[in-house]
């Protein structure tokens, strides 16, 4: 049965309305890439991708995984589905030319995993700039079968197009990947896998160049817009954002504080913002937002300490 080289499916050519289907048969991509690849569309797949069906299977059929991870969205959802993986594996992250030079990557890695207790091995990459592209291309041909996995828009099939040559259809839609896609490179293979989609995640803020992080001195009169959300301190503060800087931020005085999420933070933390990044918080203090609670999330700084 041949295969779409963009998500996976079995080509079908007897109808249009359901999934894999091409006019063609000699076609190498089912309609709904076609129109992806070509013409940027945002086509979502009625297909149902269920996370746990998805891990069910990279656990039952893997014998070696590589998990990626987009570095503005490291938090605790994406590293609990990482350590369900039971099969041996390792954390990739992926966009690392995105990451500000100021940061040194080896202490980046180091805080990543004494943060989140990760005992695998965790490495940097980039498609964009092929870094550690090739020390990649040595472990899979010395583990020769490797299942390559992450959640939607960590660059996964740019990675493996990277790392292969293929043409593994890229997008920004959700579950572009429909099935698993046997990928042969040098002596080995690889298996692209659908994407895992994450419970709630503020989409389409990915960053296309290398983030400066931008400073704030915050006086608890005042408070910092970001998109359609208000954050502000109950003490004097200084704010990091290490988010996409085509992001507008603008400080404004409080004229009534009636934001009604309130949340206590360490010094030197940061505040999660799902599918956004990631604002440092330098003092001790309790934040008042107007954030969907299932949005954020609080940490140790992976940055604090490092960043300067």
């Amino acid at each position: 049965m041949k295969t779409c080289l963009g998500c996976g499916l079995s080509l079908q050519d007897s109808n249009p309305l359901q999934e894999g289907y091409t006019p063609k048969m000699e076609n190498d991509y089912c309609m709904r890439c076609f129109k992806i690849r070509n013409y940027g569309a945002q086509i979502t797949s009625p297909k149902e991708l269920d996370n746990e069906n998805i891990l069910n299977k990279i656990n039952k059929k893997a014998q070696f995984v590589i998990f990626l991870i987009d570095f503005l969205n490291i938090y605790e959802e994406v590293i609990n589905t990482f350590q369900k993986i039971t099969k041996p594996k390792m954390l990739v992250i992926t966009k690392s030319d995105l990451i500000p030079k100021n940061l040194k990557k080896d202490n980046l890695i180091k805080r990543i995993k004494e943060i989140y207790q990760i005992k695998e091995d965790v490495m940097l990459t980039s498609s964009k700039t092929k870094e550690n592209i090739n020390v990649l291309k040595e472990i899979i041909n010395t583990q020769k079968e490797v299942f390559i996995c992450g959640f939607t828009n960590t660059g996964k099939s740019s990675l493996i197009n990277t790392l292969a040559g293929t043409q593994i259809t890229v997008s920004k839609n959700a579950n572009t990947t429909l099935d698993f896609i046997k990928i042969k490179m040098d002596e080995a293979y690889m298996y692209d896998t659908p994407g895992f989609i994450a419970r709630n995640f503020l989409d389409s803020w990915v960053p296309k160049k290398i983030i400066r992080p931008i400073s704030y001195q915050l006086l608890n009169k005042y408070y910092l817009q970001v998109l359609d959300y208000k954050i502000s301190s109950d003490v004097d503060n200084n704010f990091t954002f290490i988010i996409n800087n085509d992001i507008v931020i603008s400080k404004r005085r409080i004229k009534e504080n009636k934001l009604p999420i309130k949340v206590k933070v360490s010094e030197n933390s940061d505040l999660i913002i799902k599918g956004l990044g990631f604002i440092l918080i330098k003092k001790n203090c309790t934040l008042n937002l107007d954030i969907n609670e299932d949005l954020i999330e609080v940490r140790p700084s992976l940055v604090g300490g490092i960043h300067e």
